[in-house]
């Protein structure tokens, strides 16, 4: 009996340590897309992988360049949008997280908000973002 008591608690802490890496990725994702939405791509580049930080940095590049009249348009139109992550899953077993998302308005009375604007997917490593779909 004391051999399945361990054993229940050995698999009750690997599960719940899988829950909460599971947990710390989709919140990792969270806190990225918010930042990226928010145009705070500093922000954002805190939470890419040294890997990723370079494309990301690249990609985001052209903001900065811009017209302060058309950043300012560009802030706001995506003031009107919101992310939502709605699942994420484990790959081969590693701390690798497919964290799903969706890009939706923000307000909740539009007729697109439960379909969403944006479908996709990112991956993240040790709560880092590392590349998205």
């Amino acid at each position: 009996m004391k051999k399945i008591s361990i054993a229940l608690v050995a698999c009750l802490a690997i599960s719940a340590g899988c829950t909460n890496r599971q947990v710390q990725a989709e919140v990792s994702a969270q806190g990225f897309l918010d930042a990226f939405l928010a145009n705070d791509y500093d922000k954002a580049l805190q939470m890419c992988s040294e890997d990723f930080k370079g494309h990301f940095s690249k990609a985001v590049s052209g903001f900065r360049d811009l017209d302060s009249d058309i950043q300012k348009l560009l802030f706001e139109q995506c003031a009107l949008y919101k992310a939502q992550v709605v699942a994420s899953e484990r790959i081969n077993g590693s701390d690798t997280f497919k964290v799903n998302y969706k890009i939706v308005k923000a307000a909740a009375d539009s007729a697109i908000f439960e379909t969403g604007v944006i479908n996709s997917s990112l991956l993240v490593v040790d709560d880092k973002v590392c590349s998205l779909d």
